[in-house]
């Protein structure tokens, strides 16, 4: 059976106007904008080294009627090496989204600076940035089949090598020959590893994932968190990833980052959490025993 062809998808959406829209292409925005030259992944070594730095940042919602601005991320310090995957973790309403979303440019910062490689990338347009989005949903495009929406972010490239790097995708997320197929015959998993193939195929210097498998059974959840953790190694991704699931941020990241109440109280490896959490408020989220451990 031949391979189906990668049609030229034509020019991405424009940058949309505010976030909302933005949560509406999906990953699209940012897919087209964050590709870097075809060979300029990073280098094995270069974990460590440059990457993302977040220092002072707050964003604050504005007050609805008879009700205070809220204070949804509060003055959060972050570093993230090139290369190394870093988890933030807490519960629903604790800021780690917002500060994923300010990261990508989704959210208007109220303080603080975001930096990446020691470049300040506050002013520069969502679709600008070289970031990848992926969110729980997926947010594939029905009107084209999986091939085309891995496609999407890949505008610069011959349309041979567009079709190399398709394919070489839905091999590396397990989905080899799946180019031809209708994306509303998917399962959700099936959905999300596409969802996955579209954001890294343009080789973003940072992915970030917002609850990408919350939406899947526990099982599948289980099975896509080591896939993932491992496609994101192999592949010399840097990124950050949203969840509300401790085992989940265990097997996915290097380091987990804890947000309580807009406030990021601990970063550590997955194993100094569980050692030593810190505090009590780390602690009982990780549902451990607290007497003097969080100390």
């Amino acid at each position: 059976m031949p391979e189906p062809v990668v049609d030229d998808p034509g020019p991405g959406p424009a940058a949309p106007p505010d976030a909302g829209a933005a949560a509406a292409y999906g990953a699209a925005p940012a897919v087209v904008g964050a590709v870097a030259p075809p060979d300029a992944a990073p280098e094995p070594d270069a974990a460590g080294s440059g990457g993302l730095r977040v220092e002072g940042l707050s964003v604050v919602y504005p007050a609805g009627r008879g009700s205070d601005p809220v204070r949804a991320v509060d003055d959060v310090d972050l570093t993230l090496p090139r290369g190394r995957i870093l988890a933030l973790l807490g519960p629903s309403g604790c800021g780690k989204s917002s500060l994923l979303r300010a990261v990508a440019g989704l959210e208007e910062i109220a303080a603080g600076t975001i930096a990446w490689d020691g470049a300040d990338v506050v002013g520069v347009p969502v679709h600008k940035r070289g970031f990848g989005l992926m969110f729980q949903d997926g947010q594939l495009f029905p009107f084209r089949d999986v091939a085309g929406n891995v496609a999407y972010g890949l505008v610069h490239l011959p349309r041979a090598r567009r079709r190399e790097r398709v394919a070489e995708m839905l091999e590396l997320v397990g989905l080899p020959g799946y180019g031809g197929r209708d994306v509303t015959t998917l399962s959700g998993g099936q959905a999300q590893r596409v969802a996955l193939a579209r954001s890294l195929a343009p080789r973003p210097r940072l992915l970030l994932l917002d609850e990408p498998l919350s939406a899947l059974d526990r099982a599948m959840r289980e099975q896509l968190a080591v896939d993932l953790r491992r496609i994101l190694v192999e592949q010399g991704t840097t990124a950050l990833y949203v969840t509300h699931d401790h085992e989940e941020a265990g097997t996915v990241a290097d380091r987990i980052g804890v947000m309580d109440a807009g406030r990021l109280l601990r970063v550590d490896t997955p194993e100094g959490l569980r050692s030593t959490p810190g505090s009590e408020a780390v602690a009982r989220f990780l549902g451990l025993e607290t007497g003097g451990r969080g100390r």
